[in-house]
């Protein structure tokens, strides 16, 4: 995370044309898990809220949002607390004001199939290009090596994501979870990517608290605007973790630029200490309680429920 542009992820806004609201989100979950059988109809829940079949189906299309005088609702019958309330309002003002057209896509199936011949290990090598191409010349021992990173990011396809635009990969976040023992070379500032390979990467099936370690962000120079959706797709996989019942007790990066640091300090990450080439570089943290109050937990309820719960109670 530390390889990336000082202005990479300070916007917390939302550009996604493509994704649904978090109020059409929401309530689709609410129908999903309440009624006799397990979920309720649109209808059951138009006459829940006192609204309109129609009302229903716009909301949950992302088309609509509930007006101002009945939100109340939301509360009095659904149990929303305020917070969520206010976060589906933000994430409503917030989609009223990008373009009705994104110039930014996630890279996904789709545009794999479009742009890389549908291969998704020529992507792969396509972003890791571009990471080495954006960050220069670095150690060996925190290159952006294909032959590490290549079997790790196919293999481990939930754990990244990268953001197009005009068929060109322009950003990217990684964040794989290390075993204890390489969390503890991280901690030391001793972790080598050169040494990085699949069978060192977890993958947790059982509910617990895991450490993540960022091997790279990236937003290309002219593209900053793209960093929201890059903020968007971390949460969202912070979120997915989350539903698992798996949290991280940390994560961490190796700052390797001013902008990089200063990425780390705009998250309020923790400076650990050097990195063992020098000086130069350094590691960082954010702990589990910081992600508790973090723009991540900002921007969803649920982060900021289970982290809060886990880390700060």
């Amino acid at each position: 995370m530390g390889h990336g542009h000082a202005n990479a992820i300070n916007d917390p806004a939302d550009p996604m044309t493509n994704r649904p609201s978090l109020f059409a989100k929401k309530l689709r979950d609410w129908r999903a898990s309440h009624g006799d059988h397990g979920r309720i109809t649109q209808e059951m829940l138009a006459e829940t809220l006192g609204v309109s079949v129609d009302a229903i189906s716009k909301y949950e299309r992302s088309a609509s949002f509930i007006r101002g005088d009945l939100e109340h609702r939301l509360a009095e019958h659904l149990g929303w607390s305020r917070d969520d309330i206010l976060a589906c309002r933000e994430d409503w003002n917030t989609r009223q004001h990008r373009p009705a057209q994104s110039a930014y896509r996630l890279l996904d199936d789709a545009s794999v199939a479009a742009h890389f011949d549908g291969s998704w290990h020529k992507a792969i090598a396509t972003m890791i290009d571009m990471v080495d191409h954006e960050l220069g010349r670095l150690p060996d021992e925190l290159a952006a090596n294909a032959d590490i990173f290549l079997p790790i990011y196919d293999t481990y396809r939930d754990s990244w994501a990268a953001v197009l635009h005009q068929g060109c990969i322009i950003a990217k976040w990684a964040l794989p979870l290390l075993l204890p023992e390489d969390e503890a070379r991280f901690r030391d500032g001793r972790l080598i990517e050169a040494d990085m390979s699949v069978d060192r990467i977890h993958r947790p099936l059982l509910p617990g608290t895991y450490f993540g370690y960022c091997p790279a962000l990236v937003v290309c120079k002219g593209h900053e605007a793209a960093a929201p959706l890059l903020m968007s797709s971390f949460v969202h996989y912070l979120e997915k973790l989350a539903e698992r019942e798996i949290l991280l007790h940390g994560f961490g990066t190796i700052a390797c630029s001013e902008g990089g640091r200063q990425v780390c300090r705009d998250l309020g990450m923790i400076r650990l200490g050097a990195y063992c080439t020098g000086a130069s570089f350094d590691v960082w943290e954010m702990t589990g309680a910081t992600i508790a109050t973090s723009i991540f937990a900002r921007r969803s309820p649920l982060l900021r429920r289970c982290y809060t719960d886990a880390f700060t109670s």
